[in-house]
């Protein structure tokens, strides 16, 4: 029975779900935000509903900055949603109100809504309004409006316009706001694309186009012959409607590259609201190679291009957004690479905005630089990738080459999209059913800077035209998802990256390997940054070394094998071409030593960041907590086992270093403990650094007791079942969170009676306490850690901490802390923790 309900029933977060808001109707408002929380944090990932979930306890808690952070996270997955937008509306004031309204209005909403929506819009400014809705064979909304006059309903294609003239109706549930009117308008057969228009004295305040209702030929597919592939023109086609900073350096980089090779470009001005922008264009129809067009209303992006097809019949066709900063010779560089093989149907080049062909990190938006950085990454990836073509699922619009052949074949695109996005997968995916490949080609790198026109809107288009994708295409989102799994660009990325300049000059160069010490190693570069410190990371995941620059410049995806001889070689070179000022050492257990060496070969000048204490196992008994690797009842910590030579290498490393850099006094006591006294000498601290917000004070809830996992390993999860299970026993009034994932977080919640929130962000760990009501903290590092963001947020946290002291007593604690003794039980631990936090 649903009533009978636990976390435990699957599917998990369908329970977490059911579970909160079973809890919000009860009034239990605590509850509710614990289970909407972990359903926030987990897999499968949370949609929309969950967030609004969250909010709702947020909001009734008083928390209504988070609330309102949850409907903004909300409304970026589904912009359209319908509960999260009325939350948005009466919550909030502003720009986040008036967009809640413009939303509302487009969709099917009770008439209370409705008027509130209206009414926060008419004090804004705006006075006629409308919803449309787009069948088969009708047309049916509502509008308000108020001209004194009739509305007018125009359907029209190329080839006729229908016209329907319609009086308001006054006892309209809208009527307070001015003219209003429901209707529903015979929609007229049509191969052609449609525009609908809502209007009042000529004044159109409702545009949208739509794709014909009426199905079209059948165009068989006809290979072009060789002949007719070579000396062919090319047509570009640009649609313009904002931003004409960017659109003058998008046609300044397009121009030089049509008079001189024959191509011509159709820029179409999409009825700009920028009067700069119309001069502009109209100035560049002077050029006899470029022809304008005007469109009286604006069409979109599809109803640009299409409108543009209709007059490029006999080339080829590229179209390019008018955000784009263009190469030298990369019209007749994709013509190439699309007449290379009869069957591929469209091109698209590398970009740093390019969804799955961006560079240098896929999928990802990077960094627009200047014209002359692409002009210079496209001459690298010109010489390192000559001729190179790799298939992908389908092409990008913001530069899709389109041939001849495939366009007669696949027509124009499809005017079921709104606003433009998606229409280019769909167009490519069309092409695929009639045998046309589309391929990256990554000899080409074109700038894009992305989103101009829409802004804030684009993930509504975005989900909106998802939908409608992924009714035809319904196996699409898996072949992309294969696609960046398998990454086929990775070499052709590699291969740019190896061959350009390094963008940081004389960098720090980090050291590390994977897992935790990778997330320090992180933050100590984003501390090495904030003091304008150049800084690159070194990663060991197993044989391979990856090197990257963690501020998003080159390289990003370098990749080398260290098994391999000639792979040690070619990072060698790159290292030493880099000229790093000098090397920070923060993960040695994980670094090979041939590689080690021939690092410290290049640059002498290194330093040892304190991150891991294992790496000091010479002096130390086993580094880890008793109570983690033996369990409550047994008390003698195991003798590390060290090999005499590691001892050796690393004495000889830490007193080879300039510095002992420790980013805490924790780090700082333990190293004073275990260091030789050559080494002890070199210690600086090099404390993280955070911006505190200033919290209200909140009653003390002494049993709401916080576990903090770090490392998500099976000795955290042994401690924090062992300690949750004992305090059961001795306190049975504490509750118990772990702040963070674990392992196993379901086993945990299982064998004991911890709740489990997912995974935790440092950013967002003060929230998270706060909202949770956690007056007490155990850091569960069962092994010294040191500079972990998390770690770092708690142990400077106001609230009382309880950590184990790796110093063998040196560390001091702050008032209220609590220092656990590695070596003691769990027995013992629990212990002191009961006895620690004071009774009610």
């Amino acid at each position: 029975m649903a009533g009978n309900r636990t976390i435990f029933d699957e599917p998990h977060y369908q329970s977490l779900e059911f579970l909160a808001a079973q809890a919000l109707v009860e009034g239990n408002l605590a509850t509710a935000f614990r289970f909407a929380d972990r359903r926030c944090r987990i897999l499968p990932m949370p949609e929309s509903h969950s967030y609004v979930l969250r909010a709702d306890a947020s909001f009734r808690m008083g928390a209504k900055t988070n609330a309102i952070a949850d409907l903004v996270t909300a409304l970026e997955i589904a912009p359209d949603d319908i509960p999260a937008n009325q939350r948005m509306l009466v919550w909030t004031t502003g720009l986040k109100q008036r967009q809640a309204a413009s939303r509302l209005i487009r969709r099917r909403c009770n008439y209370e809504t409705l008027r509130r929506s209206i009414q926060v819009l008419t004090e804004n400014g705006q006075q006629n309004f409308a919803n449309v809705i787009i069948y088969e064979d009708a047309i049916e909304g509502w509008a308000v409006w108020t001209d004194e006059a009739p509305l007018e309903v125009s359907i029209s294609d190329r080839r006729s316009t229908l016209n329907t003239l319609l009086e308001p109706d006054l006892f309209h549930p809208l009527a307070n706001y001015g003219h209003a009117r429901s209707f529903s308008v015979r929609r007229p057969k049509s191969v052609d694309p449609q525009s609908i228009l809502l209007s009042t004295l000529g004044h159109v305040f409702y545009a949208s186009r739509t794709a014909g209702n009426a199905s079209e030929p059948n165009v068989r597919v006809r290979w072009p012959r060789s002949a007719e592939t070579r000396h062919r023109s090319v047509t570009v086609i640009v649609p313009i409607y904002g931003d004409y900073e960017a659109t003058q350096l998008c046609i300044s980089s397009l121009l030089p590259q049509l008079s001189s090779s024959g191509h011509c470009a159709i820029l179409v001005d999409d009825a700009s609201p920028d009067q700069r922008i119309s001069e502009y264009v109209a100035e560049l129809a002077k050029n006899s190679s470029i022809q304008v067009l005007v469109n009286a209303h604006n069409l979109g992006f599809i109803g640009s291009v299409n409108r543009a097809l209709e007059r490029a019949k006999h080339s080829d066709v590229l179209i390019l957004n008018s955000d784009t900063i263009v190469p030298p010779g990369f019209i007749d560089r994709l013509a190439a690479a699309a007449h290379s093989f009869p069957d591929i149907g469209t091109v698209t080049p590398l970009s740093n905005n390019g969804e799955f062909t961006s560079f240098p990190i896929p999928n990802k938006v990077n960094p627009l630089r200047t014209p002359a950085d692409v002009a210079r990454i496209d001459s690298i990836a010109a010489k390192t990738n000559f001729n190179k073509i790799v298939d992908i699922p389908t092409g990008i619009g913001f530069c899709l080459y389109i041939t001849r052949a495939c366009l007669e074949a696949v027509g124009s695109l499809c005017e079921d999209f709104t606003s433009g996005y998606l229409e280019d997968v769909d167009f490519c995916l069309r092409a695929r059913e009639r045998g046309f490949r589309s391929v990256c080609a990554p000899f080409v790198y074109v700038g894009h800077a992305g989103s101009k026109s829409f802004g804030q809107e684009k993930r509504s288009l975005v989900v909106r035209n998802l939908s409608v994708l992924e009714q035809r295409f319904p196996k699409h989102r898996r072949e992309c998802a294969a696609f960046m799994a398998a990454d086929p660009l990775r070499n052709s990325r590699q291969a740019i990256e190896r061959a350009a300049p390094a963008t940081t000059s004389h960098p720090i160069l980090l050291l590390t390997g994977a897992g935790v010490v990778a997330t320090i190693a992180r933050e100590r570069s984003r501390e090495l940054a904030s003091e304008a410190q150049p800084v690159m990371i070194l990663q060991m995941q197993q044989q391979v070394a990856k090197i990257f620059n963690p501020t998003g410049g080159l390289p990003q995806s370098l990749e080398f094998n260290v098994l391999r001889s000639s792979d040690r070689a070619s990072l060698a070179e790159f290292v030493k071409n880099l000229h790093p000022s000098r090397i920070e050492i923060l993960d040695p257990i994980n670094l090979p030593s041939p590689l080690l060496e021939t690092l410290l070969k290049i640059s002498k000048r290194y330093d040892l960041f304190i991150a891991d204490g294992r790496l000091f196992g010479w002096k130390a008994t086993q580094p880890c907590a008793a109570a983690a690797l033996l369990g409550s009842d047994k008390h003698k910590c195991l003798e590390q086992r060290v090999d005499e030579n590691w001892v050796e290498r690393w004495l000889q490393i830490a007193e080879g270093a300039e510095r002992i850099i420790v980013p805490c006094t924790q780090a700082e006591a333990y190293s004073k403990s275990i260091l030789p006294q050559t080494a002890i000498a070199k210690i600086e601290r090099c404390p993280i650094a955070r911006v505190r917000v200033k919290r209200k004070r909140r009653p003390e809830n002494v049993s709401n007791l916080g576990f903090v996992s770090l490392r998500s390993c099976a000795q955290e999860q042994r401690l924090m079942s062992n300690l949750a299970r004992g305090l059961a026993r001795k306190r049975p009034e504490l509750s118990i969170t772990v702040i963070g994932a674990t392992l196993d977080d379901i086993g945990l919640m299982r064998s004991s009676s911890a709740f489990v929130t997912g995974m935790v962000n440092a950013d967002e760990f003060e929230d998270v306490v706060d909202a949770l009501g956690v007056s007490f903290l155990v850091v569960c590092a069962t092994h010294p850690l040191f500079g972990h963001p998390i770690q770092s947020v708690a142990l400077s946290s106001p609230l009382p901490v309880a950590y184990f002291d790796w110093s063998a007593g040196h560390g001091k604690a702050k008032k209220k802390d609590l220092l656990l003794d590695p070596k003691w039980s769990a027995d013992a631990i629990i212990d002191r923790l009961a006895r620690w936090m004071p009774h009610s």
